[in-house]
């Protein structure tokens, strides 16, 4: 199930992720407190193991122009990087997938009665609409990906492998450790079959992040994230590839990355 959400803004910080993990919280906060804990307790231990049943990404206006000038995270925290601008009466698109029908019905009702949302900065999110997508139907066992949001991938020491510089035998290792053990923890199950990535068009793009939780442990205002974007065929059982086009592939879904559509 997908969700597309318009919201009329007129910029955007280069680090926003941070903060529409803040506006999916608050949304289900709203819609059902309970549920919402069971995906962020308060525990913070806690909250890093779970696995998020979800992906989302951002889609800006084609037209905007980029300025560099102070940006603050937190209270006490600001660094000076990009923010796009965007034409007057723009519109960003937040894109939204999960297999999890409480998890849709939830964020919807929730998302509905947040009609602005401040993003700090003096940026204000203006709900414009809301509208399910149409979900592609995957019935085959290989299937021609592209991402909307960057893919994580990383080893057990958080080093980032990138299928276009490393041994493709050992990236599909990895890969498949990697899902093997999100999927046990969502569905209870690892993967049922063994997955074959096959890059395509690939290309490699590091990204900047921020989280509360890496802020207080490292002293920095945000990591940066070795990631990969583009095209690229996907084999595995068809229950696999249709739960991973369903809450992202890779690392950090829940947090805006992983988000692939079909081709």
């Amino acid at each position: 199930m997908r969700l597309g959400i318009i919201y009329k803004i007129p910029k955007l910080p280069i680090l926003y992720r941070h903060r529409f993990i803040s506006l999916i919280k608050e949304a289900l906060g709203k819609s059902d407190f309970n549920y919402k804990k069971s995906l962020y307790p308060e525990e913070a231990v806690k909250r890093s193991k779970i696995a998020k049943p979800f992906c989302f990404s951002i889609s800006m206006p084609k037209e905007k122009t980029v300025k560099k000038e102070k940006i603050v995270i937190d209270e006490g925290i600001e660094i000076e990087d990009i923010v796009f601008y965007f034409p007057e009466n723009s519109y960003i698109n937040f894109y939204i997938s999960s297999f999890d029908y409480q998890f849709i019905v939830n964020l919807y009702n929730g998302l509905l009665e947040i009609k602005e949302f401040d993003f700090g900065n003096g940026i204000s999110l203006k709900l414009n609409r809301i509208f399910m997508l149409n979900e592609r139907r995957i019935l085959t066992d290989e299937v021609i990906f592209k991402t909307n949001s960057p893919i994580l991938i990383e080893d057990s020491k958080e080093n980032p492998i990138l299928p276009i510089d490393s041994d493709i035998e050992y990236f599909n290792e990895q890969f498949n450790a990697i899902h093997s053990r999100i999927l046990k923890d969502i569905r209870g199950e690892g993967v049922k079959g063994e997955l074959e990535f096959e890059p395509l068009k690939i290309r490699k793009q590091v990204v900047k992040h921020t989280l509360k939780g890496f802020r207080e442990k490292t002293g920095k205002p945000y990591m940066m994230l070795t990631c990969f974007e583009g095209c690229f065929k996907l084999k595995g059982e068809p229950e696999d590839l249709k739960m991973l086009y369903q809450i992202g592939i890779g690392l950090r879904t829940g947090q805006g990355f992983g988000m692939v559509e079909v081709v």
